[in-house]
C-alpha cells in the first residue's frame, strides 16, 4: 500500500516538474546562479574559487563560472549578460576598458592591492648585463633573447602596456610574442631547464615567483604601470538581483600573499577549488569578516 502511494506521489512530482519547466517556472530548489566571469589566469582563478566556495557553502548561492577574455568580461558585465567579474585591474592595466564601460557598471570594491605588471627574467641572468628594459637594446642582450619578449593573450591589459613599452623604449627588431599564460610559463620553464635567457610578461600575484627565482626589469619610463588595485565590477542590476551576494563582495578582501598562496596550492594540486576550500577553512577570521551583514 505504501509502495503504491509512494509511486503515485513520485509520478505527480515528476509531472509538476515537467509542467514547471514547460511554462518557464524553475523548481523551488533551483536558485538562479550568479554568473562570475573568469579567465584561466592564476590570480583570477584563486579569487573566483574562494568566492564561489563561500557563496555556495555559506550563503547557499549557486555560482556559474563563465570563461571569457578580459575585454568580453567588461562588455558582458556592462550589458548585464554577466553578473560580476573579480579581476579588474586599475588604474593602468584595464584603463581603456574601464573608461569605455565604467558608466554601465558598479564598482563593488577593491578585493586586494599590490598588483604589479612587468617584464621579468630568471635570476641567473646577470644584473650587470640586464637589469632594466633599456638594456634590451644592447646587441649581445638582444642576441641572447633571440629578439623575443614572451607575452600572454593578445588584448589583455598587460599586452597592451607591453606594446606601448616596445615603442617607448624603441625596441626595434623585437618580437612581442603573443601566446597565453600557459605558453609564457612553458617558455620560462624551458629556459630554466637549459639556463637560457628569457624575458616574459608577468604579474604579481603569481605562483611562478614561488616556483622559479625571477626578477622584474626596471621600468624607468613607467610604461608598465605601478601598483595596481584589483576590483570587483558588477552589472547595474547586480545589487538588486543578488543583494546578499552584493554585500558579501563589498566585504570580500584578500592580501597579495593570500592570493599567491592559493595560486601556488592550486597550481601544485591542479585543483583551484580544493585550494580555495583549504584556504577558507584555515582562515575562519576572514570568513567571519566576509559574511558580516
Amino acid at each position: 500500500m505504501k509502495s503504491g502511494l509512494l509511486k503515485s506521489l513520485l509520478a505527480k512530482l515528476a509531472i509538476s516538474t515537467v509542467v514547471a519547466v514547460r511554462i518557464g517556472v524553475a523548481p523551488a530548489m533551483a536558485a538562479e546562479p550568479v554568473k562570475v566571469a573568469v579567465t584561466n589566469w592564476a590570480d583570477v582563478l584563486a579569487v573566483a574559487n574562494v568566492a564561489k566556495y563561500v557563496l555556495e557553502n555559506n550563503l547557499n548561492q549557486p555560482v556559474q563560472f563563465v570563461q571569457a577574455d578580459i575585454g568580453i568580461q567588461y562588455q558582458g558585465v556592462a550589458r548585464g549578460d554577466l553578473d560580476i567579474m573579480v579581476g579588474g585591474w586599475l588604474p593602468v592595466t584595464h584603463a581603456t576598458y574601464y573608461a569605455r564601460y565604467k558608466n554601465d557598471m558598479d564598482d563593488v570594491g577593491v578585493i586586494y592591492t599590490g598588483g604589479k605588471n612587468g617584464w621579468a627574467v630568471p635570476a641567473y641572468v646577470p644584473e650587470s648585463e640586464l637589469s632594466s628594459i633599456t638594456d634590451l637594446n644592447k646587441p649581445e642582450v638582444k642576441s641572447k633573447l633571440n629578439a623575443t619578449i614572451q607575452g600572454i593573450e593578445p588584448g589583455g591589459g598587460l599586452m597592451q602596456a607591453s606594446e606601448k613599452t616596445v615603442k617607448a623604449y624603441n625596441l626595434a627588431g623585437y618580437n612581442l610574442q603573443a601566446s597565453s599564460e600557459a605558453g609564457m610559463l612553458a617558455a620560462v620553464s624551458r629556459a630554466y631547464q637549459s639556463n637560457q635567457w628569457v624575458v616574459a610578461t608577468v604579474w604579481s600575484p603569481h605562483w611562478l615567483f614561488q616556483k622559479w627565482k625571477m626578477r622584474y626589469l626596471k621600468d624607468p619610463k613607467g610604461t608598465l604601470g605601478g601598483e595596481e588595485h584589483i576590483h570587483a565590477f558588477a552589472s547595474k542590476q547586480f545589487a538588486t538581483k543578488f543583494p546578499r551576494v552584493n554585500v558579501f563582495f563589498k566585504h570580500f578582501k584578500l592580501t597579495l600573499a593570500d592570493v599567491e598562496a592559493i595560486e601556488f596550492d592550486g597550481n601544485t594540486s591542479n585543483d583551484y577549488a580544493a585550494a580555495a576550500k583549504k584556504f577558507v577553512n584555515a582562515h575562519p577570521e576572514k570568513l567571519k569578516a566576509w559574511l558580516q551583514q
